[in-house]
C-alpha cells in the first residue's frame, strides 16, 4: 500500500459503484469470477470489480431469497390464519354440540328423577294394593269357611230334621 498509493486510491474509488448498487451490473463469467482471465478482463478492470461483482452476485442471491422468504412468510401466514378461523369454527361447534349434549343429559336426568319418583309412588301403591288383597284374601276365606261351616249345620239340621220327621 505505501508502494503504490496512487493505485490504491483508484481502486478503492472503483468498489463501489455510483447509485443503487443493486441495480448495477457486471457481465462476467461465473465460473471464474475473482480469477484473472480473458472473461474478467472483458468486463472489468481490475480484482476489485471482480470482488465487486462477487458481492453483488451473493446480495441478489440473498435478496431473492429474502423474496422468496417472505412470500413463503406471508403463504404460511395465511394458511395460519385460515386453520385458525377453522379452529374457531370447530371449537364453537364443538361448544353448541356440548351445550346440546348438555341440556339432552340435564332432561335425561330429570325426566328419569321423576320416572323414579313415578315408579316409587307406583311401588308404593301396589303395596296397598297387595295388603289390600292379602286383607280381603283373609276375609274371603274366613267368610268362606264361615259359609261352609253355616251349610254343615244347615246340612246337620235337616239331616235331624229328616230323622225326626221319620
Amino acid at each position: 500500500m505505501e508502494r503504490f498509493p496512487q493505485e490504491l486510491a483508484h481502486a478503492f474509488a472503483g468498489v463501489f459503484p455510483w447509485g443503487d448498487p443493486y441495480t448495477s451490473v457486471w457481465d462476467q463469467s461465473e465460473v471464474n469470477t475473482l480469477e484473472r482471465s480473458a472473461n474478467e478482463d472483458q468486463h472489468s478492470d481490475n480484482a476489485a470489480m471482480s470482488a465487486m461483482y462477487a458481492l453483488m452476485k451473493t446480495y441478489g442471491g440473498l435478496e431473492r431469497c429474502l423474496v422468496h422468504l417472505s412470500g413463503s412468510l406471508l403463504i404460511v401466514q395465511d394458511e395460519k390464519r385460515l386453520l385458525q378461523r377453522e379452529f374457531d369454527t370447530e371449537v364453537e361447534r364443538l361448544q353448541a354440540e356440548l351445550a346440546r349434549v348438555t341440556r339432552e343429559r340435564d332432561q335425561a336426568v330429570q325426566k328419569s328423577s321423576e320416572l323414579s319418583q313415578d315408579l316409587l309412588a307406583v311401588r308404593e301403591q301396589r303395596d296397598r294394593v297387595t295388603t289390600a288383597h292379602r286383607n280381603c284374601e283373609r276375609m274371603l276365606v274366613h267368610v268362606l269357611g264361615q259359609r261352609n261351616d253355616a251349610w254343615h249345620e244347615e246340612d246337620t239340621l235337616r239331616a235331624r230334621q229328616l230323622e225326626l220327621e221319620q
